[in-house]
């Protein structure tokens, strides 16, 4: 019996065990969850608990058994993880030694309130947080009896968990204190780290706009450093203050010290991860996934859910032998609640800021990104049901429209700040002219060499006119033989000659060339083209003139490079 030993039963580690539930042979392999939680708490509601809103009344109806979102065919364990032996494969905890042949960490982050001088010892009495279930209710308390004054949200430094919550909360809070009618009486500042209300360009644009629409200040690049709740004053490391009479602070999160203590963290107890395979840094057998990592995006619960796709396919492959892939993008998105029953929605990666449009499809949506709407609002609320009852249990990965990558559908690639202003722009600007291609009638084995030695995935063929004919991937290589693999290498044209006789490849590229490649004008704008490559599913088009001969290669690595945020 083989065991995979999952550390953590959050949102990560109850989703990849769910799913590998559904995808090893149980006979073969053991799961086992370890953790010392004894309750999974529905996080995202604890964003209204202060507040009363939506239903949002107790923290118990947010919370669960720490076990019953769990598959009943897995061993759980209550213990408290004491070190990852990584040189020995075995996790020890106060409950015993557990050996793995891969391991699954995603034991999430926590507050760090300590990093903030006063603020520990006040935090609950004097200074309130709603990052957790005891402190929202606290919260919900205090401004039931705030009559009048200033409210004051500071993060007081990054990273924290889920970084448009504070963004949210100063938006409930104006329309909280609307509905008690004292908002004139009320002063609403958001203190942040950040140079705006957010850090992506596109989406701080928006965010600020809607606080400065409803009477919220902002005070940017405020890096807290002390707070003094005798003087009600809040300091900074930049050397200003902010007074208040309510103080809800966001401490920064840390990861387990046992992360650090095992030679895998970062010195701040996440885990040193992949950015794109999403296995640690330090240890072979060893995946990082959600709050846990160190990953350049937000520690959301979404990120969990895109990431798990990541990491369940890379630990099938592994047990089959095969190298992991680097398939993760960063992917994230997120309902922004911004009161009056409306919100907003963004969707980004590493390389994408947010951008304006419809999500998940063009047009019809029915999400709006970047805009408020009562669907958008509609969606946050119902994603507690989605969450216990489809993306837990591991079946999100199987709705249409709503892929681990994200995607350009229904984006409009002219919002973004680079060329908001400027002119629209079109293929020509980004495409690459200087193009590899081959003529009809070329040997397989011909193509196959010459697309291993200019080290690219496909080649036009063109007819005895020049014209554009069709296109020879490598896929188109793989279907004729009927196998799996990975990049043209050298070794296929050997793979070529023994398939051949026995797969009625042919012997020229016409006989297995893909006649009717999709193709793009120079004069089309980059939003047509982000568009054709999503409906295709193709990561590059082919530029033809009016004639059919070929003028260049559009990819979407031309448009990332462009749109990429700054």
């Amino acid at each position: 019996m083989k065991n995979i030993v999952v550390l953590g039963a959050g949102t990560g580690g109850t989703l990849i065990t769910n799913m590998l539930t559904h995808h090893l042979d149980l006979t073969e392999w053991k799961i086992t969850v370890i953790d010392r939680a004894k309750l999974h708490v529905y996080q995202p509601g604890l964003l209204f608990i202060p507040f009363r809103l939506y239903g949002y009344n107790s923290t118990q109806a947010l919370a669960k058994e720490i076990t019953e979102p769990l598959p009943r065919n897995v061993d759980f364990v209550a213990a408290n993880i004491e070190l990852i032996d990584h040189a020995n494969k075995q996790v020890k905890t106060d409950q015993g030694d557990y050996p793995y042949d891969y391991l699954v960490c995603s034991l999430g982050c926590s507050l760090a309130p300590e990093e903030v001088e006063g603020l520990q010892e006040a935090l609950g009495e004097k200074v309130f947080t709603f990052y957790t279930s005891e402190h929202a209710e606290k919260l919900a308390d205090a401004l039931d009896a705030m009559r009048e004054g200033r409210l004051v949200v500071d993060i007081c430094n990054m990273p924290i968990k889920c970084p448009v919550a504070p963004v949210e909360f100063v938006f409930l809070a104006d329309y909280y204190f609307h509905q008690k009618g004292i908002r004139d009486k009320v002063e609403i500042t958001l203190v942040t780290p950040y140079s705006g209300a957010f850090t992506k360009p596109n989406a701080n644009r928006v965010l600020t706009k809607i606080a400065g629409e409803k009477g919220i200040h902002i005070v940017p690049n405020f890096t807290a450093s002390a707070v003094d709740t005798d003087a009600k004053r809040l300091s900074s490391f930049e050397g200003t203050s902010v007074d208040y009479d309510l103080l809800v602070t966001i401490p920064a999160n840390v990861g387990p010290a046992v992360i650090d203590e095992s030679g895998l963290g970062d010195g701040n107890g996440f885990g040193l991860t992949d950015p794109r395979t999403l296995k640690s840094k330090k240890a072979d057998c060893i995946y990082f996934m959600g709050d846990n990592t160190n990953v350049a995006t937000s520690k959301a619960g979404s990120v969990a859910h895109f990431e798990a796709e990541t990491v369940l396919e890379n630990l099938l492959l592994e047990i089959e032998g095969k190298h992991p892939v680097s398939s993760y993008d960063g992917h994230s998105n997120c309902f922004i609640e911004s009161g009056y029953h409306k919100a907003l929605l963004i969707d980004f990666n590493y390389d994408m800021e947010p951008l304006e449009g419809s999500f998940p499809t063009p047009y019809m949506g029915p999400f709006s990104l970047l805009k408020e709407s009562y669907l958008n609002h509609m969606g946050k609320i119902t994603f507690e049901w989605v969450y216990w009852h489809m993306l837990l249990k591991g079946h999100l990965g199987h709705v249409p429209m709503l892929p681990s990558h994200m995607n350009f559908l229904g984006k409009d690639i002219k919002t973004t700040p680079q060329i908001r202003h400027a002119k629209e722009l079109h293929v020509r600007d980004v495409m690459t002219r200087e193009v590899f291609t081959i003529q009809r009638g070329a040997s397989l084995t011909e193509a196959v060499n010459f697309m291993t030695k200019q080290h690219v995935s496909g080649l036009p063929v063109l007819d005895e006119n020049g014209k554009l004919s069709g296109v020879v991937t490598e896929g188109d290589f793989l279907s004729a033989m009927d196998i799996s693999g990975g990049a043209v290498a050298g070794a296929l044209e050997t793979v070529v000659r023994k398939h051949r006789a026995r797969k009625h490849m042919g012997t020229i590229v016409d006989d297995i060339m893909t006649s009717d490649p999709i193709t793009i004008k120079e004069d089309d704008t980059l939003q047509t083209a982000v568009e054709m490559m999503d409906r295709s599913r193709v990561k590059r088009l082919i530029v033809t003139d009016g004639n059919n001969r070929v003028n260049g290669i559009v990819s979407r690595a031309d448009v990332i490079k462009l749109f990429a945020m700054k």
